[in-house]
Parts: C-alpha cells; structure tokens; sequence
C-alpha cells in the first residue's frame, strides 16, 4: 500500500541524518524490579516530527528527558548535532536547555504570575536584558494566538490557553528542538486538534525537531512523521507512520491501536517539501543566552 502523503516519505529519507541521536541508552531507577529503558538506540532527523508511543509505565518520559539531560542514563550515549550530550558540564548544560524547549501535560504555568510573565521567566532566569525581553515575549504570544492575552492570570485562561502558553514559553529562547511530554493528554478531543494544528503550523514555519510522547495513537497520526514504539522500556517497533499503522507487527503497537478500529489511515495535512526539508538555518541561542545560573535559577530554566 502506498502512503497517500510522499513528503512523509520524503521525510523519512533524511532519518539517517541524526539530529538527536540515541546509542545503546540504558536506565535503571534504584530500588526498580526492572529497568525503565534497555539498549535504546534510533536517531530523529532535523527538522522532523518524531512520535514516541507506548503504555503507561512503558518509559517514554525517562527516554524524553534523556534529550536535555533531566534524567541521565546510565549506559549509552545521546548527541545532538554529533557531540555527546552527557560531557556538558553545568554551563554546557544552561546552553543545551536553551536550545531546548519542552511543553508539559499539565501545563506548569505560576498560577500568581500573568501570561507575560510566565513567557517571559526562562528568559528573566537567563539574565536577558529587561528590554530585549518584551519584544520576544509578544512574538511568541503572537505565533501561538494569544495577543490579547499578555496580562492575564492562568486561572481565566481555558485548557486550550494554559498549554499555548505553555508552548510560548517553550518557544521563548528560540529553541532548535521542541519536547513534547503528553501535551495533549489534559485536553479534550477538539481542544487536542487545536494544539495539534498549533504544532503542525510552528513546526513548518520554524523547521523545528519535534519530539513527541503519547500514549494515544490518533496524536502520533496526525502529527507525526515518524513513530517508535516502546514496551517495557524497548523499542519493539519503529518506522514511518504509515507503515507502522498500515502494517503493525509487534503486540503493543497492535493493542495501542486497537481503539481507532475501523483505522482511519494517516493523512495529515499537506506539506509543503520547502517545509519539510532538513531545517538549517535555526539560530544558536546557546551562545546568545548562555549566561551561567545559580544552582536554583537553573533548575528553573531546565524545567521551563
């Protein structure tokens, strides 16, 4: 069977190229009965958006934190853009999170703090000058919808609101590579189209790496290039989203897609081929924000 979209496949061509690239990770928590990753190894290709799928427990979160160093394995590489991201001290480390921006299931927005100043925290811990600060801050609010809303309180704001927020925020440092931990999962179904759209929409105009982890199949289906299914904290499948859809092989990916019987097949909207190209041009923030922090104030930042 042929998928109807060839830029996917298109995409897929370029997997190889490895913008993030993960080699034997292994992770055991202590005190675990069993590890939460074992002998994890694929690559993300720049400019993709790359779905991380599997049951709850399966180690999605642990893999997806391994990008920014949130959680270190314990064997195993990962590198991004060819350098072994494990070998950063802490100023190594400040830069990383910059070029990295992650969005949460529920949201973790300050609920005394306003819109603006939820945006703008990442960049306020940074020590970015006080009036280099607004104008970034009302573009990204801008990008995700939410001009109006610059001054008001979480609180007033719905699901929907919270998270393009929370994507604001993320975006903020200009970012070259975005996580996603169940973005969506707090939200419902039209709501989830809405931040799906978003993301579909920033990711062609920005030609960011997405990353993306779900335990619902019709996210990976409608935004996502490619998908690698994790159980028990190994890959049991991997490849594009049309393949693994059409031509599930392992039982796990055949039980997570069991609720979308009848299978509508993936056909995300079209794009563009100049939009889905390896992206290059991103700008290196790591060197523009990289401003060391106090121990707390970095913790911050990694988190936001």
């Amino acid at each position: 069977m042929t998928d109807p979209n060839p830029n996917r496949a298109h995409h897929a061509h370029h997997a190889d190229e490895g913008h993030i690239v993960f080699d034997r990770i292994g992770k055991t928590y202590p005190g675990a009965a069993a590890p939460a990753l074992t002998d994890i190894s694929f690559s993300v290709a720049r400019g993709e958006m790359f779905g991380i799928i599997g049951r709850s427990g399966a180690g999605k979160s642990t893999l997806l934190r391994t990008i920014n160093m949130l959680e270190r394995p314990d064997t195993g590489r990962v590198s991004i853009d060819g350098r072994e991201i494990g070998q950063l001290d802490e100023d190594g480390l400040v830069g990383l999170r910059q070029r990295i921006g992650m969005i949460f299931q529920h949201f973790n927005l300050l609920s005394a703090k306003t819109v603006f100043e939820n945006v703008a925290l990442p960049l306020r811990v940074a020590g970015v000058a006080k009036q280099d600060i607004a104008p970034r801050v009302n573009e990204v609010l801008s990008l995700v919808g939410l001009e109006g809303k610059a001054h008001v309180y979480p609180a007033k704001l719905s699901g929907g609101q919270k998270q393009r927020v929370g994507i604001a925020r993320a975006l903020v440092h200009h970012p070259e590579i975005l996580l996603c931990d169940e973005a969506t999962s707090a939200l419902d179904p039209e709501t989830t189209e809405q931040i799906l759209a978003l993301l579909r929409d920033i990711h062609r105009k920005i030609g960011l790496t997405v990353v993306l982890i779900t335990h619902d199949m019709a996210v990976i289906r409608e935004a996502c290039d490619r998908v690698l299914v994790l159980d028990h904290g190994r890959i049991v499948e991997q490849g594009t989203v049309w393949d693994v859809f059409t031509e599930p092989k392992a039982e796990a990916t055949i039980a997570l897609l069991r609720p979308l019987r009848p299978l509508r097949p993936p056909e995300p909207p079209e794009r563009t081929p100049q939009a889905r190209a390896p992206h290059t041009s991103a700008p290196n923030v790591a060197h523009t924000f990289a401003t060391p922090q106090p121990e707390t104030a970095r913790h911050v930042a990694a988190s936001v």
